[in-house]
C-alpha cells in the first residue's frame, strides 16, 4: 500500500525543484524574501546582473549589500513592511509609482554604481508574496537591465543639445519646423531679424506672421508638406530647385513688415528626414541682401543714368525712343529727335579746368530739363553732346519753338568757378515718320542735321532734309 504522506512530500520535492529550474531559465534577474526579510531566491540571472553567488545570499539578511553601498531598506523590505510613504519619500523620492499590472506592486527606476561594469540602470518591481490565506509571507523583486536605453536616450539627449547649440550659435537665421509644422528652433539670429523671440515662437504654428500680414504658408510648409504647386503659387518668379539638396527649394522676395522697415531676403527650405527616411520636419534658413539689392539697383541707376549730370544716358534714351515710336506708330502720332553740340565749350574747359567744366555741363543739363516736359527725355551722350527726344508734338512749329528756347537758355551766361562765361549750341532736328522709322535712323540723322547748323554759324538749328 503506497504511502500517501511520503508520494506528498516527493511531490512537493518534485515542485520546488522544478520551481528552482524555471526561476532560473527566466531571462529575468529577480530575487525574494521571507517575512524576516530573509533572502530564499537569488536566481542566476540575478547572480549574473550583481556579480555574487546565490550562495553568498541565501538565508542571510542585508540583500541591499548588492545594489547600495550602505545598509538601507531595498523595496521587497519596504513591500513586506506596507511600503509607508514616508519610507518610499525617504529612499526613493521622485523615482517610484504604483506597479500598473501587479496589485500592491511597486515599480522605479535607479542607478546602481557599484554593479558590475562601472554601474548599470535598473528598473525593477518589487511585490508582495502571500499564503493561501493571504498572508504577506515573502517578497519579490525583479530587475529589468535598462543600462543601453538609458545611454540611448542620454545620447539622443546629448544629440538634441548639440543640435539645439549648433542652431542657436549658427550666425546664419533659421528655424525648424517638426512634422506637424509647430516651430522647435528659432535661433538667435533670426530672433535678431525677424524682432521676434524664441519663446513667442517655439511650439507655435505662427511662423508665417514675422514675415507676411495675413495667415499663409512659407516655404519651410510647403516644402514639407511636398506641395510644388503651392510653391509656384505663392513665390511665382521669384523661386528654384536648390541645386544642394533634394526636395529644397530657394527664393529670393521682399518683406515689408520686418523692424526697421522692409527687406529683401533670400531663402532655402529643405526636408528633414528620420532614420526611416520619413520626411519629419523641415528647415528654412534665411539671409538678408538687402544690402546687396540696393547696391545692385544702385548699379543698375548707374547704367541708365549719367553720372556726371544724372540725365538718361544713350542706353535709357534708346529705349524710350524706340517706345515713343511704337506707341507713335499706334497713334499716328510723331517723334521729334533734337541733337544738341556745345558751342565754345572746350575753350572754357581749357581755361577754367575740368571741374569748371563739369558744373557746367550740370547746369546746362538742369535748364534742358526745364525746358521741356515731363514725358519728353533729356540725355546726355557724349562729352558735350545732349539729346531731346519730344514725345507726339502737335507739330513742326511746336517742335522749333521748343528748340528756340532750348538755344536761349542755353545761351544765357553762367557763373562757374567766379566768372561769369557764355556758350552756345548748335542743334539738329530729325522728324518721325518723315525722316526715319526707327531710333538708329532718327539720332543719325539728327546728328547730321546738327553739324550742317553747326556749319551755318553756330547757335542755330537745323532740320534735317531728306
Amino acid at each position: 500500500m503506497t504511502d500517501a504522506t511520503g508520494e506528498s512530500l516527493f511531490a512537493a520535492g518534485v515542485a520546488e525543484i522544478l520551481a528552482k529550474h524555471i526561476v532560473d531559465a527566466l531571462p529575468i534577474p529577480m530575487f525574494a524574501v521571507d517575512n524576516e526579510h530573509r533572502v530564499i531566491l537569488w536566481n542566476v540571472p540575478c547572480e549574473r546582473l550583481t556579480g555574487i553567488p546565490a550562495r553568498f545570499m541565501i538565508g542571510r539578511t542585508g540583500a541591499w549589500s548588492a545594489f547600495y553601498p550602505s545598509e538601507r531598506p531595498v523595496m521587497a523590505d519596504l513591500v513586506l513592511t506596507g511600503c509607508r510613504a514616508e519610507d518610499l519619500e525617504r529612499h526613493y523620492a521622485g523615482k517610484y509609482h504604483p506597479s500598473a499590472l501587479i496589485e500592491n506592486g511597486w515599480e522605479f527606476e535607479d542607478f546602481f554604481p557599484q554593479l558590475p561594469a562601472g554601474g548599470k540602470w535598473l528598473a525593477f518591481t518589487a511585490s508582495p508574496l502571500r499564503d493561501d490565506s493571504g498572508r504577506i509571507v515573502g517578497a519579490v523583486e525583479t530587475f529589468r537591465d535598462i543600462t543601453a536605453q538609458r545611454e540611448a536616450e542620454r545620447t539622443a539627449r546629448d544629440v538634441a543639445v548639440l543640435l539645439s547649440e549648433i542652431v542657436q550659435g549658427c550666425p546664419v537665421p533659421m528655424f525648424v519646423i517638426d512634422a506637424e509644422h509647430r516651430v522647435t528652433h528659432w535661433n538667435r539670429a533670426c530672433e535678431s531679424m525677424a524682432g521676434v523671440p524664441s519663446e513667442q515662437m517655439i511650439g507655435s504654428r505662427q511662423h508665417w506672421w514675422p514675415f507676411y500680414p495675413e495667415p499663409r504658408p512659407v516655404m519651410a510648409d510647403l516644402v514639407l508638406d511636398a506641395a510644388a504647386g503651392e510653391v509656384a503659387k505663392f513665390y511665382a518668379g521669384k523661386y528654384q530647385p536648390s541645386p544642394l539638396m533634394a526636395g529644397a527649394w530657394e527664393a529670393k522676395d521682399h518683406f515689408p513688415n520686418f523692424p526697421g522697415g522692409g527687406r529683401w531676403l533670400y531663402f532655402t527650405a529643405a526636408p528633414l528626414h528620420g532614420a526611416d527616411g520619413r520626411v519629419i520636419g523641415a528647415v528654412e534658413t534665411l539671409q538678408d541682401i538687402s544690402e546687396q539689392k540696393r547696391y545692385e539697383a544702385q548699379l543698375e541707376s548707374q547704367a541708365r543714368q549719367d553720372l556726371l549730370t544724372g540725365l538718361a544716358n544713350r542706353r535709357v534714351l534708346e529705349e524710350r525712343l524706340k517706345q515713343a515710336l511704337s506707341q507713335a506708330a499706334r497713334d499716328e502720332r510723331a517723334v521729334a529727335v533734337a541733337f544738341i553740340d556745345l558751342d565754345r565749350f572746350k575753350p572754357i574747359n581749357d581755361e577754367l579746368g575740368h571741374a569748371a567744366g563739369d558744373n557746367l555741363l550740370r547746369e546746362i543739363a538742369s535748364r534742358l530739363t526745364a525746358t521741356v516736359r515731363e514725358v519728353d527725355t533729356v540725355a546726355r551722350i557724349g562729352g558735350d553732346e545732349f539729346v531731346v527726344m519730344l514725345s507726339a508734338p502737335e507739330s513742326v512749329e511746336a517742335v522749333e519753338g521748343v528748340v528756340r528756347r532750348i538755344i536761349a537758355e542755353v545761351s544765357r551766361p553762367f557763373e562757374v568757378a567766379g566768372q561769369v562765361v557764355q556758350v552756345g549750341c548748335s542743334v539738329g532736328i530729325a522728324l518721325y515718320p518723315e525722316h526715319g522709322p526707327d531710333q538708329a535712323s532718327l539720332l543719325g540723322h539728327a546728328d547730321t542735321a546738327m553739324y550742317v547748323a553747326k556749319a551755318s554759324g553756330r547757335n542755330t538749328y537745323h532740320i534735317h532734309v531728306p
